[in-house]
């Protein structure tokens, strides 16, 4: 030991020992093993804790749409929200939460069909209105494997709709499976590449057990393997949780996979409430992305419409559930009074995907791949990028709602009106004598009670918010306010004015000023005749509709608005003529020739009831 050394303090000389042993370790290097490579994600869902909920068998799966509650987190989605976070600070976690990266596509996203790609696109979380319907979706999915095998090999699950509406989509996408696989072909091998197909209705279908990459079966396998599901059950969701465990550890050879699910269907699913959210957690962590190839979601709504066309060539448009696009009512179903074209208004699409589907392709890094639009208009994706829909868990966006009374009473209200239809007030009105005016008019009135009480209870509940309406942030939210707010009070003043005209027309009934009139027509007029208190609310709902068209011009909340303010908030008396059923163009007779021509025309329309051809039995799609 030098003389340094031994005139150093104790502590001194332990410092430069362990310094000399760090610098050692300094030039060690681990050699981690090839297979363990640091993007896998172990999944950590027991296999146990599912073995028995869903099976894909050919029997019934009876736990499939049941008990779910979408506020509750399961087991796996619990573990979710814990691993993976230790390495992030605590704010950027609560970040994420609440504010996921979901981003609108650009216009730059622009898909080559021919030829290799070379750049990837980043196309998470939106939906995309594709042109030339399926055959331009299939040019998107070829695009998507191939970007996928250029990362790594790759595991193709495609899952189908079974539902007879299907039947055509199912087979066009059939036609292309050999131009798809030619298009991934042409960037080199394939032996990377395997294939899944299954299916889903009431119960799941897995049509291949072992992955494929022979094209040609896959194509059989589409077209004659699965089975027509006719029981109008959609549970896409609890099929897909089964394929994320069945395959979540498949591998043919050694090293992490690539997965990508491809849904085809035309309508949202039926058990998102129950499977969604562990859907969402099993696909992120085996680094799943989920396509969906569908339509878009109705505005507003629930329902859509698909064509069907019967054996004997019959064409008839059934209803599916396709909507709504958001996770929450948020648009008061209200009619159009006196509107010719108030189904295509009923048919708008939402520029978007339903809810549950879309969310899960966000999740994932997907993409929603509208392929068919609704019959009524649509709108310029770009204006609607502002309009998204909230894709955040249900619960999260329930606590938001909850702080804010204008959101809550939204909800509130548009879920009233799903559940209490407003019917169409009757606009003419038979006067060949006195006795049948006042009969038609008495009929007439007597849903007016109950429905001026529906939108008086509308108008309470959605004013119990009004103070809140400035906090709104989100573009949506306030369009959606201010149009229900103000088709309530225009619907109020309406139905208010209409009362009135009918209880004077039946106490004192006006004179015709021609001598061939015999029928009254309420139509729309300037005058609002039933006092101050309505002409303040018409001045007020006038108000609400104006700020919707001028802030959200282009959007369906605006057309909305347009059509409410179209039609012009007071009534007036029309009279005209119609020629009496069954008198060969008689327009006035005495009230025993009235009785007896209403009588005669009240048997033909029972004969012709019974002449009618027997209903046709309509598919569960």
């Amino acid at each position: 030991m030098t003389q340094a050394m031994k005139d150093m303090p104790a502590w001194g000389i332990s410092l430069v020992i362990n310094l000399s042993i760090l610098a050692i370790f300094h030039f060690v290097v681990y050699h981690r093993p090839a297979e363990f490579d640091k993007t896998s994600i172990t999944s950590i869902v027991d296999d146990s804790a599912h073995e028995e909920e869903l099976r894909f068998t050919e029997t019934a799966m009876d736990q499939v749409g049941t008990e779910g509650d979408a506020s509750s987190l399961t087991q796996s989605l619990s573990a979710a929200t814990v691993v993976g976070k230790e390495d992030t600070p605590l704010d950027e976690q609560v970040e994420e939460i609440l504010n996921p990266q979901i981003r609108p596509l650009t216009d730059s996203m622009v898909i080559e069909q021919q030829g290799d790609i070379s750049a990837s696109v980043d196309v998470k979380g939106s939906s995309e209105k594709i042109e030339r319907g399926v055959e331009g979706a299939m040019d998107r999915i070829a695009f998507e494997i191939r970007s996928s095998l250029r990362d790594r090999k790759t595991l193709v699950i495609w899952l189908f709709d079974a539902s007879s509406s299907l039947n055509e989509r199912r087979s066009a996408i059939a036609d292309r499976f050999d131009n798809v696989y030619r298009q991934v072909g042409e960037m080199g091998s394939t032996d990377a590449l395997y294939s899944v197909v299954a299916a889903y209705g009431n119960t799941p279908q897995l049509l291949t057990p072992e992955p494929l990459q022979d094209i040609k079966e896959l194509s059989t396998t589409v077209r004659e393997k699965i089975q027509e599901d006719k029981s109008g059950v959609e549970n896409v969701f609890g099929t897909a949780k089964l394929l994320l465990e069945k395959y979540r550890n498949w591998h043919k050879h050694k090293g992490p996979w690539n997965k990508l699910v491809f849904i085809v269907t035309d309508e949202r699913g039926d058990d998102a409430p129950q499977y969604l959210e562990e859907v969402i957690s099993l696909a992120k962590r085996s680094q799943t992305r989920f396509f969906t190839i569908g339509n878009a979601a109705i505005f507003g709504q629930q329902k859509g419409y698909v064509k069907w066309t019967y054996d004997d060539g019959f064409v008839e448009y059934l209803q599916v559930d396709q909507g709504p696009e958001s996770a929450f009512p948020d648009g008061v179903q209200l009619p159009f009074i006196g509107s010719q074209s108030d189904w295509r208004i009923k048919q708008m699409s939402a520029s978007y995907g339903p809810y549950a589907l879309t969310r899960l392709c966000a999740e994932t890094g997907g993409m929603f791949l509208i392929t068919q639009e609704s019959r009524g208009p649509t709108f310029d994706p770009a204006i609607m990028r502002e309009y998204s829909p909230d894709y955040r868990p249900v619960r999260l966006q329930a606590d938001e709602v909850k702080k804010n009374a204008a959101k809550a009473s939204l909800v509130t209200v548009a879920q009233m009106t799903y559940d209490d239809d407003l019917p169409v007030p009757e606009l003419t009105f038979r006067a060949y004598n006195d006795n049948i005016l006042r009969t038609d008019i008495g009929e007439a009135q007597k849903p007016v009670a109950e429905i001026d009480y529906k939108l008086r209870r509308f108008y309470e509940a959605l004013s119990a918010g009004k103070d809140d309406r400035d906090k709104i942030r989100e573009s949506r939210w306030q369009a959606a306010f201010d149009l229900a707010m103000g088709r309530i009070l225009a619907m109020r003043v309406r139905y208010f004015g209409y009362n009135q005209m009918l209880a004077n027309m039946k106490v004192s009934p006006k004179s015709f000023e021609k001598d061939d009139s015999n029928m009254w027509r309420l139509v729309p007029a300037d005058d609002i005749l039933s006092g101050p208190e309505m002409r303040k609310a018409a001045a007020t709902a006038q108000e609400y509709l104006k700020r919707v068209i001028d802030d959200h011009p282009g959007t369906p909340w605006a057309l909305l608005a347009e059509r409410e303010l179209s039609s012009k908030l007071g009534w007036s008396w029309n009279e005209f003529s119609q020629p009496i059923p069954g008198s060969d163009g008689v327009t006035r007779a005495s009230d025993e020739e009235v009785a007896r021509l209403l009588l005669a025309d009240e048997e033909r329309r029972q004969m012709e009831r019974k002449k009618a051809s027997k209903p046709r039995d309509k598919p569960k799609l």
